[in-house]
């Protein structure tokens, strides 16, 4: 348990440092947005779970001074400082989850009262500001802005809806929720959320693009679009159509869609099995010391 507990906080690290590039270089968005989601709640839990073993190790304080005579050392793999920081971030981590949910919750709140009193579907907002954006919940919305739509053609008016109906269709809120509450529990993992948001604009630009069958005219439609927004930042939680990687998903769009490779899946396999191996390694050392433990609990 010494050192088995400490490798998936190592596994963490490594996937933070490593997979964003690979996943959106080396993988098509889609398969790159769920190894991203996967990965990173993989990692969040082996973290909370090695956290809660090294804070579990305090139990040996609550041994009466008599149990040491009847052979019973109690648990002390890690010393009682490192036990207390691991307690301490596992507390953290829960309370900023909950506020981040709270937080969250509230924003989606007003953007559906936004949306009111359309169950789902199109919005159209009276509004000279060109803004696009999707947002989820039940039914789902697409919002745009009238300044949007006179910024577009016809044509790239439908990449557009097509863009946003994507997100709806393919779950995207809950693909970057998931990357954002895996690196509130494990703070190793925050370069994370900016890759998923990316990973899921690719992910709706290639699905517009197969929408409309004509890669270069989703490359223009968003190009329009964000030169049309560049002063209009969406709002939080929403999933707008020009605010993430603009230069980099209308190259994409130029050239062929990317095909799986399958060494880099691999690699990532690797590393779950790395981290998953070592929390059940660090487990079974800790039962181990816990079955004495327990026998002479009052």
């Amino acid at each position: 348990m010494r050192v088995a507990v400490y490798l998936p906080l190592l596994a963490s690290l490594m996937f933070a440092v490593g997979w964003p590039a690979l996943a959106a270089r080396r993988l098509p968005p889609a398969i790159g947005a769920w190894t991203l989601t996967v990965g990173s709640a993989l990692c969040a839990a082996g973290a909370v779970w090695s956290l809660a073993l090294l804070s579990a190790t305090l139990l040996d304080d609550v041994l009466p001074d008599r149990y040491p005579a009847l052979g019973v050392t109690g648990l002390n793999p890690v010393n009682d400082l490192v036990g207390l920081a691991a307690l301490g971030l596992l507390i953290a981590g829960c309370v900023r989850l909950v506020v981040e949910l709270r937080a969250r919750r509230a924003i989606h709140r007003g953007l559906r009262q936004l949306c009111a009193p359309r169950e789902s579907g199109l919005v159209v907002l009276a509004d000279p500001v060109p803004q696009a954006f999707a947002v989820p919940g039940r039914g789902g919305h697409i919002v745009v802005s009238s300044g949007m739509l006179a910024a577009l053609s016809v044509s790239e008016r439908r990449v557009l809806i097509a863009h946003e109906q994507a997100h709806l269709a393919a779950g995207h809120h809950w693909h970057t929720g998931v990357v954002r509450a895996a690196a509130i529990l494990n703070p190793l993992l925050f370069p994370l959320g900016a890759t998923s948001r990316y990973l899921c604009e690719r992910w709706a630009d290639e699905i517009a693009a197969r929408t409309v069958g004509d890669r270069r005219l989703a490359a223009t439609s968003l190009a329009r679009a964000a030169l049309a927004t560049a002063d209009a930042p969406a709002p939080p939680a929403a999933f707008a159509y020009s605010g993430t990687g603009i230069g980099d998903r209308v190259a994409a769009l130029q050239a062929p869609p990317a095909r799986p490779r399958h060494a880099v899946i691999m690699a990532l396999l690797g590393l779950v099995a790395l981290m998953v191996l070592s929390d059940i390694h660090a487990t079974e050392d800790f039962l181990r010391d816990m079955v004495p433990f327990l026998g002479h609990l009052p």
